[in-house]
Parts: structure tokens; C-alpha cells; sequence
């Protein structure tokens, strides 16, 4: 803690200080420093109430290595801008954990060391590596907890649909290259998912280095193609959830399409009615893109080797993932990966679909 005090002598003596600019302010913007203010905020509360406690005993038995996990953190990164939030910060030892899906028996051996779960999923993302954070804050972390296993902090339905969809795929398509669930734990508001880790680099990063043959054979050899009967959901500049079950495609345009504030029925039946019937459901990613897959070089080729975030999926119209794998093409567009997409998945499939939806888009409850 630093301490500022205020010099109210004589003024001779404020001639000799440097100038303001010169001073050096302490940075609290710092995970470490975000960190103590969180415990400095738990401190004051639990004073309030018992103004005579001992404040030795409201500190976590991991306090000193928490904070020296974060203060290595701050000096290893201190290149690179941090991000506005940590979701380590707000993990609290003493709130309960709450078990949605079991965990495997790889990740009970990690717990063993520790003295509880919550303090085992403390300690493991402390000393993790980051691989990946959400561009808006405390939103959703990845990480490396050992060379096997993975651990994504996020939101509880998000994280649930994914468990859910990796073992679907896991039990009806064994082959098909997804990460391995290893259980879904929730401490406090916050759910972690484990899954096993897959090596090699995003689509996304590799995409420069590619040339294009290269690109050729990763889009000719993508293996692409709410299981438990979750809410439809339309992702955009914001999500949208369906308030009663989708049977149909039918009902799923009624969804799409309503709620708009800007467009009168009469422009939606117009518009709807260029749309080609379609009764075919599939099983879909939902959030196909270069970030989402994960690829190797093997032999000189540069191959897929999984599909990742699979948040996003469930079934859906036969079109669906072809109009969201094309969401973010824009008129100032010079991403070349929209030449590449894969065919299974291209708007080439469903043009009309794809040019209904990029009409109806900025309409939309959650469009522009």
C-alpha cells in the first residue's frame, strides 16, 4: 500500500519539489494492484461488522502467493497492454463450488494437492498459462492449467452448451476432432470448463504465413459439418434468446425475424417471402471462424486438427452456420479467409438465405 500525504508548510518549501509531471504516480491499474484493492474492499467490509476482529484471519491462506502470482505477471507482461479485468481477481476461496457436470478423473488428480476444490481451481489458474482473453473485460479466459488439460472461464449457459455439445460429439461422432470434456465446475457466479488441450496454433495466426495452396487444402480438409434442448440464441452486436422451444424452421425465422423496432410487418412478410422453404434441421458450430480452428503442420501440409468454442452450437437450420460464418464480412473486408471458406459451410450453398440476412441484419432487435 502507498500512502500520499499532503504538505500544508510553508510555501519556500513547495518551491523545491519537482513538478507534478515529474512525479512518479503508482499504477493501480496493475493485476496486483486490482487484486489487493478487492481484499482491501473485503477487509473494510468485514471491520464494519466486527469493528474488533482479527484481520489476520479474514486474509486467504493463499493470500501471499496469490499476490506474488500476480506481481510476476504484471512485470512479465508489463510490454503489452493488460487487460481491463483478470477473472482471477474476483475468485474468492471461501464461496461454494458447485459441480454441473462431474469432473474427469485427470483433473480430480490435479485437486489432490490442495484443500479444497475451490482452492485447487484458485491455485491451478494462478500458476496456468493464458492462452486466451476475451476482448471486453471478465468476460471469458482460457487456460493452460498442465500439457493435458485446459480450463475456459466463462458464463454458465455459454459454458454449459458447450460441455454439453463436446460430449454429444464425443458419444455420436468419436472421431470427430473436438477437445475432450473433463467437467464443469461453477465457483461463485463463474463456471470452468475443463477440456483436454489441443496443440498447434489458430487458423487465425497462421493465416498470414499460409500461401495459397496452402489455404486450399486447409479449407479442402476442414472437418466441419443446443443438443440438450437449450434456447435458440442469435448472436450479433448482441445475443437474443428465444422465450419458448423451436420446433420448426418456421419458428426459428418467426424468431429471427421479430422484435425489430425499425421495420414494419409489412417489409418482414415481404422480405420473408423471398426466403426458399427449408425443413431441414442440423447439428451446427454456430461461430465458425479462423480463431475456431485449430491447425498443424504435418509433413509439410498444413492440416485442421480441431474445432474449438463450440458455445455457439446446437441445431439449427440447414443455412445457419453459412450465413454465421460469413456475420462479420464487411464492405472494407481484406481478411482473404471469405475466399476460402470451406464449401460445406460456404453462402455459395444458400446465397439467398445469406443476402436475406445481410438485408434483414441492420433491422434486426440486435443489429446495427
Amino acid at each position: 500500500m502507498h500512502s500520499h500525504e499532503k504538505n500544508y508548510g510553508q510555501v519556500s518549501d513547495l518551491a523545491h519539489q519537482p513538478p507534478k509531471s515529474r512525479v512518479n504516480k503508482a499504477n493501480q491499474k496493475t493485476v496486483s494492484a486490482r487484486y489487493n484493492m478487492k481484499v482491501l474492499r473485503s477487509l473494510e467490509t468485514k471491520l464494519f461488522k466486527e469493528p474488533e476482529a482479527d484481520i489476520t484471519t479474514a486474509l486467504s491462506s493463499a493470500y501471499s502467493k496469490k499476490l506474488q502470482s500476480f506481481r510476476d505477471r504484471d512485470r512479465n507482461h508489463i510490454a503489452r497492454p493488460q487487460p481491463n479485468f483478470d477473472i482471477r481477481i474476483e475468485l474468492d476461496e471461501n464461496e461454494p463450488v458447485t459441480t454441473i457436470f462431474p469432473v474427469s478423473t485427470e483433473v480430480e488428480d490435479l485437486f489432490r494437492d490442495y484443500a479444497s476444490i475451490s482452492e485447487a481451481i484458485i491455485g491451478l489458474l494462478d500458476n496456468s498459462e493464458v492462452l486466451y482473453e476475451s476482448a471486453w473485460a471478465a468476460s471469458v479466459m482460457v487456460f493452460r492449467i498442465n500439457e493435458n488439460i485446459v480450463v475456459k472461464a466463462g458464463h454458465e449457459s455459454f459454458s454449459i452448451t458447450e460441455h454439453q455439445t463436446l460430449t454429444y460429439l464425443q458419444e455420436h461422432m468419436p472421431e470427430f476432432p473436438v477437445p475432450r470434456p473433463h467437467g464443469l465446475l461453477r465457483l461463485g457466479f463463474r463456471c470452468f470448463l475443463f477440456t483436454s488441450y489441443i496443440p498447434g496454433m489458430n487458423l487465425e495466426d497462421a493465416w498470414p504465413e499460409l500461401d495459397c495452396s496452402q489455404k486450399q487444402d486447409i479449407s479442402q480438409h476442414a472437418c466441419l459439418g443446443d443438443v440438450a434442448g437449450g434456447a435458440c440464441r442469435d448472436l450479433r452486436r448482441s445475443q437474443r434468446v428465444s422465450t419458448k422451444p423451436i420446433k420448426s424452421v418456421a419458428e426459428f425465422e418467426d424468431f429471427i425475424f421479430e422484435g425489430s423496432n425499425k421495420a414494419t410487418s409489412l417489409y418482414v412478410e415481404h422480405l420473408r417471402g423471398l426466403l426458399p422453404r427449408s425443413n431441414k434441421i442440423v447439428f451446427t458450430h454456430g461461430d465458425i471462424r479462423p480463431a475456431n480452428i485449430m491447425v498443424r503442420r504435418e509433413d509439410g501440409i498444413w492440416k485442421a486438427a480441431a474445432i474449438i468454442d463450440w458455445e455457439n452450437s446446437g441445431f439449427y437450420p440447414e443455412y445457419w452456420d453459412a450465413i454465421k460464418t460469413a456475420n462479420l464480412l464487411t464492405l472494407r473486408e481484406h481478411f482473404d479467409w471469405y475466399k476460402y471458406i470451406p464449401q460445406s459451410i460456404s453462402p455459395n450453398q444458400y446465397p439467398v438465405q445469406w443476402l436475406v440476412d445481410r438485408i434483414w441484419y441492420p433491422t434486426a432487435a440486435n443489429g446495427f
